[in-house]
């Protein structure tokens, strides 16, 4: 007896175009893993929505404007958006005036012509990234920068001082 191989089944043979779509099925697994693990709410974003403190300091503004300043006001921005709401009411402190004295040292005095400095903290809600915080996602503040907020009251220039998860 001889062992012939049966030559009558045929042959199973993988084609290019085979190859092709078993690739293209796993390139896009890869990509739904990809897009879970570093896409906008990914496994391993860095960004955080929610509630955050913003610190403010508003310098040389008239004392007469305590009232625009106590909790629960809400400003905006100039263009209209939502800033966010005061938590707690604003302190004030008679406004610091820098001045030189005869020797060139930096000499600090206060005002008392009724102009004050005005501290407190803005509840806002946004985003905050690697890069920075973004108000209400489209507005990038951060600490030392200036924005221009507005209240039905009251128009004020504030330095945003901290930037913290609200509470």
């Amino acid at each position: 007896m001889n062992n012939k191989a049966n030559t009558n089944q045929p042959q199973k043979r993988i084609a290019a175009v085979d190859i092709l779509i078993i690739l293209l099925l796993v390139l896009c697994l890869a990509g739904v893993a990809v897009r879970i693990a570093i896409g906008e709410n990914g496994l391993f974003s860095r960004e955080e929505k929610g509630s955050y403190a913003v610190s403010y300091i508003i310098e040389g503004e008239k004392d007469e404007y305590s009232s625009c300043f106590s909790e629960g006001c809400e400003f905006f921005l100039e263009s209209g958006d939502r800033f966010g709401t005061l938590s707690g009411n604003a302190t004030f402190t008679p406004a610091k005036i820098l001045s030189e004295n005869s020797r060139g040292e930096a000499v600090i005095s206060y005002a008392t012509d009724g102009t004050v400095d005005i501290t407190g903290t803005f509840i806002v809600d946004g985003t905050m990234t690697e890069s920075g915080f973004l108000l209400n996602s489209n507005t990038y503040i951060a600490p030392n920068m200036t924005v221009t907020v507005q209240s039905t009251d009251i128009i004020a220039r504030i330095t945003v001082t901290d930037i913290t998860k609200a509470p």
